[in-house]
Protein backbone atom coordinates (compact mmCIF):
# COMPACT_ATOMS: atom_id res chain seq x y z
CA UNK A 1 0.00 0.00 0.00
CA UNK A 2 1.33 3.39 -0.81
CA UNK A 3 2.12 5.37 1.77
CA UNK A 4 0.43 8.36 2.46
CA UNK A 5 1.99 11.73 1.66
CA UNK A 6 3.04 13.96 4.93
CA UNK A 7 0.90 17.39 5.03
CA UNK A 8 3.28 20.55 4.51
CA UNK A 9 4.50 21.85 7.61
CA UNK A 10 2.55 25.48 6.55
CA UNK A 11 -1.03 23.51 6.42
CA UNK A 12 -0.56 21.66 9.76
CA UNK A 13 -2.64 22.48 12.46
CA UNK A 14 -1.48 22.56 15.83
CA UNK A 15 -3.77 21.35 18.73
CA UNK A 16 -3.75 24.50 21.54
CA UNK A 17 -2.15 23.25 24.72
CA UNK A 18 -4.36 24.20 27.72
CA UNK A 19 -7.46 25.79 27.83
CA UNK A 20 -9.40 26.57 24.63
CA UNK A 21 -8.38 30.05 23.09
CA UNK A 22 -11.94 32.21 23.11
CA UNK A 23 -13.42 33.17 19.70
CA UNK A 24 -12.47 36.98 19.64
CA UNK A 25 -16.42 37.81 19.38
CA UNK A 26 -19.63 35.48 20.16
CA UNK A 27 -23.39 36.53 19.87
CA UNK A 28 -23.63 34.79 22.88
CA UNK A 29 -21.18 37.06 24.86
CA UNK A 30 -22.76 39.86 23.55
CA UNK A 31 -26.64 38.41 24.80
CA UNK A 32 -24.38 37.84 28.21
CA UNK A 33 -23.34 41.03 28.39
CA UNK A 34 -26.90 42.56 27.75
CA UNK A 35 -28.93 39.85 30.51
CA UNK A 36 -26.12 40.77 32.94
CA UNK A 37 -26.77 44.55 32.56
CA UNK A 38 -30.49 44.32 32.23
CA UNK A 39 -30.85 41.89 35.41
CA UNK A 40 -28.27 44.38 37.42
CA UNK A 41 -30.25 47.27 36.72
CA UNK A 42 -33.77 45.57 38.49
CA UNK A 43 -32.02 43.68 40.92
CA UNK A 44 -28.67 44.88 41.49
CA UNK A 45 -25.60 43.15 41.36
CA UNK A 46 -25.21 41.87 44.66
CA UNK A 47 -28.66 40.10 43.75
CA UNK A 48 -27.96 38.51 40.52
CA UNK A 49 -26.57 35.02 40.54
CA UNK A 50 -24.61 33.52 37.69
CA UNK A 51 -27.65 31.20 36.84
CA UNK A 52 -29.77 33.89 36.42
CA UNK A 53 -27.27 35.76 33.76
CA UNK A 54 -26.60 32.42 31.97
CA UNK A 55 -30.64 31.94 32.06
CA UNK A 56 -31.00 35.14 30.50
CA UNK A 57 -28.73 34.89 28.17
CA UNK A 58 -29.66 31.29 27.60
CA UNK A 59 -26.38 29.92 28.05
CA UNK A 60 -25.30 27.41 30.75
CA UNK A 61 -23.59 29.08 33.52
CA UNK A 62 -20.68 27.31 32.99
CA UNK A 63 -20.37 29.47 29.40
CA UNK A 64 -20.99 32.69 31.84
CA UNK A 65 -17.53 31.14 33.14
CA UNK A 66 -16.33 30.31 30.35
CA UNK A 67 -16.18 34.08 28.64
CA UNK A 68 -16.24 36.18 32.38
CA UNK A 69 -13.52 34.39 34.33
CA UNK A 70 -14.75 36.30 37.45
CA UNK A 71 -17.08 38.55 38.41
CA UNK A 72 -14.61 41.48 38.55
CA UNK A 73 -14.22 40.86 34.61
CA UNK A 74 -17.56 40.82 33.18
CA UNK A 75 -18.14 44.06 35.21
CA UNK A 76 -15.22 45.35 33.84
CA UNK A 77 -16.45 44.33 30.13
CA UNK A 78 -19.60 46.13 31.61
CA UNK A 79 -18.23 49.43 32.04
CA UNK A 80 -15.89 49.08 29.08
CA UNK A 81 -17.96 48.13 26.44
CA UNK A 82 -21.78 49.06 27.85
CA UNK A 83 -21.14 51.99 29.44
CA UNK A 84 -17.97 54.11 28.60
CA UNK A 85 -19.60 54.26 24.82
CA UNK A 86 -22.43 55.27 26.02
CA UNK A 87 -20.97 58.53 27.98
CA UNK A 88 -18.41 59.43 25.23
CA UNK A 89 -21.31 59.64 22.78
CA UNK A 90 -23.35 61.79 24.97
CA UNK A 91 -20.27 64.40 25.37
CA UNK A 92 -18.97 63.65 21.62
CA UNK A 93 -21.47 66.49 20.93
CA UNK A 94 -19.95 68.71 23.25
CA UNK A 95 -17.59 71.75 22.04
CA UNK A 96 -16.90 73.50 25.17
CA UNK A 97 -14.49 76.23 23.35
CA UNK A 98 -17.07 77.38 20.63
CA UNK A 99 -20.36 76.29 22.13
CA UNK A 100 -22.71 78.61 23.76
CA UNK A 101 -23.98 78.12 27.28
CA UNK A 102 -27.49 77.50 26.62
CA UNK A 103 -26.35 75.14 23.23
CA UNK A 104 -24.30 73.19 25.31
CA UNK A 105 -26.95 72.45 27.59
CA UNK A 106 -29.71 71.85 25.59
CA UNK A 107 -27.23 69.26 23.17
CA UNK A 108 -26.26 67.24 26.63
CA UNK A 109 -29.76 66.95 27.34
CA UNK A 110 -30.73 65.78 23.96
CA UNK A 111 -28.10 63.56 23.66
CA UNK A 112 -28.95 62.26 27.57
CA UNK A 113 -32.64 61.62 26.75
CA UNK A 114 -31.33 59.83 23.46
CA UNK A 115 -29.37 57.25 25.17
CA UNK A 116 -31.64 56.22 28.14
CA UNK A 117 -34.40 56.01 25.10
CA UNK A 118 -32.05 53.68 23.62
CA UNK A 119 -30.69 52.04 26.79
CA UNK A 120 -34.01 51.91 29.28
CA UNK A 121 -31.68 49.77 31.55
CA UNK A 122 -29.22 53.10 31.83
CA UNK A 123 -31.58 55.12 34.88
CA UNK A 124 -31.85 52.32 37.15
CA UNK A 125 -28.28 50.89 36.78
CA UNK A 126 -26.64 54.45 37.24
CA UNK A 127 -29.09 55.31 40.49
CA UNK A 128 -28.10 51.59 42.30
CA UNK A 129 -24.65 50.79 41.05
CA UNK A 130 -22.94 54.13 40.14
CA UNK A 131 -24.96 57.16 42.32
CA UNK A 132 -25.44 55.19 45.39
CA UNK A 133 -23.06 54.35 47.99
CA UNK A 134 -21.18 51.18 47.71
CA UNK A 135 -22.32 50.92 43.90
CA UNK A 136 -19.84 48.07 42.50
CA UNK A 137 -19.31 49.92 39.24
CA UNK A 138 -18.92 53.53 40.71
CA UNK A 139 -14.87 53.51 40.80
CA UNK A 140 -15.20 52.01 37.47
CA UNK A 141 -17.73 54.45 35.75
CA UNK A 142 -15.55 57.36 37.24
CA UNK A 143 -12.33 56.34 35.67
CA UNK A 144 -14.52 56.67 32.53
CA UNK A 145 -15.86 60.05 32.18
CA UNK A 146 -14.75 62.29 29.95
CA UNK A 147 -12.75 65.15 31.02
CA UNK A 148 -15.19 67.50 28.99
CA UNK A 149 -17.38 67.39 32.50
CA UNK A 150 -14.51 69.90 33.67
CA UNK A 151 -14.71 72.06 30.22
CA UNK A 152 -18.53 72.17 30.66
CA UNK A 153 -18.33 73.48 33.79
CA UNK A 154 -15.53 76.19 32.69
CA UNK A 155 -17.56 77.23 29.87
CA UNK A 156 -20.79 77.82 31.42
CA UNK A 157 -18.53 79.50 34.14
CA UNK A 158 -17.41 82.23 31.23
CA UNK A 159 -20.97 82.43 30.13
CA UNK A 160 -21.93 83.47 33.59
CA UNK A 161 -19.51 86.17 33.74
CA UNK A 162 -20.78 87.50 30.43
CA UNK A 163 -23.92 87.59 31.96
CA UNK A 164 -25.20 84.54 29.07
CA UNK A 165 -26.71 82.66 32.53
CA UNK A 166 -28.03 83.46 35.12
CA UNK A 167 -26.08 84.79 38.12
CA UNK A 168 -27.51 82.24 40.66
CA UNK A 169 -26.26 79.35 38.74
CA UNK A 170 -23.23 77.21 40.29
CA UNK A 171 -21.93 76.30 36.54
CA UNK A 172 -20.37 72.99 38.49
CA UNK A 173 -23.38 72.03 39.68
CA UNK A 174 -25.18 72.26 36.28
CA UNK A 175 -24.22 68.52 35.24
CA UNK A 176 -25.14 66.60 37.94
CA UNK A 177 -28.18 68.96 38.12
CA UNK A 178 -28.99 67.55 34.31
CA UNK A 179 -27.99 64.03 35.53
CA UNK A 180 -30.78 64.03 38.40
CA UNK A 181 -33.68 65.67 36.08
CA UNK A 182 -32.56 63.05 33.50
CA UNK A 183 -32.44 60.05 35.28
CA UNK A 184 -33.75 59.70 38.44
CA UNK A 185 -37.19 60.13 36.86
CA UNK A 186 -36.99 57.51 34.25
CA UNK A 187 -35.38 55.37 37.39
CA UNK A 188 -37.86 55.64 39.63
CA UNK A 189 -41.08 55.64 37.33
CA UNK A 190 -42.53 52.76 38.28
CA UNK A 191 -42.98 54.02 41.93
CA UNK A 192 -44.06 57.21 41.31
CA UNK A 193 -46.89 56.20 39.13
CA UNK A 194 -47.77 54.23 42.07
CA UNK A 195 -47.81 57.53 44.27
CA UNK A 196 -49.67 59.46 41.29
CA UNK A 197 -51.77 56.60 40.37
CA UNK A 198 -53.66 59.13 37.29
CA UNK A 199 -49.75 59.80 36.12
CA UNK A 200 -48.85 58.04 33.09
CA UNK A 201 -45.53 58.56 32.64
CA UNK A 202 -44.13 59.68 28.71
CA UNK A 203 -40.38 59.97 28.11
CA UNK A 204 -41.74 63.10 25.64
CA UNK A 205 -43.28 64.91 28.36
CA UNK A 206 -40.04 64.73 30.65
CA UNK A 207 -38.13 65.90 27.99
CA UNK A 208 -40.25 68.20 27.56
CA UNK A 209 -40.39 69.24 31.14
CA UNK A 210 -36.70 68.85 32.22
CA UNK A 211 -35.71 71.46 28.89
CA UNK A 212 -38.20 73.90 30.06
CA UNK A 213 -36.94 74.14 34.33
CA UNK A 214 -33.30 73.95 32.51
CA UNK A 215 -33.74 77.21 30.23
CA UNK A 216 -37.12 79.03 32.11
CA UNK A 217 -37.48 77.73 35.27
CA UNK A 218 -40.71 77.20 37.53
CA UNK A 219 -41.78 81.44 37.09
CA UNK A 220 -45.09 81.54 35.03
CA UNK A 221 -45.17 84.69 33.02
CA UNK A 222 -48.04 85.61 34.78
CA UNK A 223 -45.83 86.44 37.80
CA UNK A 224 -42.68 87.47 35.57
CA UNK A 225 -39.11 86.41 36.35
CA UNK A 226 -38.34 90.28 37.24
CA UNK A 227 -41.11 90.07 39.75
CA UNK A 228 -39.66 86.87 41.67
CA UNK A 229 -35.81 87.87 41.65
CA UNK A 230 -36.73 91.12 43.38
CA UNK A 231 -38.26 89.09 46.01
CA UNK A 232 -35.70 86.38 45.75
CA UNK A 233 -32.79 89.18 46.64
CA UNK A 234 -34.89 90.28 49.55
CA UNK A 235 -35.03 87.55 51.21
Amino acid sequence: MAQKASRPASLRVSRPVGRRVRPADSDARGRLLDAAITLFAERGIANTTVAQIGAAGQVTSAMVHYWFDTRERLLDAIVDERLAPLFHYIWDSVDAERGAPIELVERIVGRMFEVTGKSPWLPSLWVREIVNEGGLLRERALRRIPPRVLAFAQALARGKRRGVLNADIEPALVFISILALVMLPQAAAKIWERVHPTLKFERAGLERHVHALLMTGLVGTALGRSTASSKRSKR
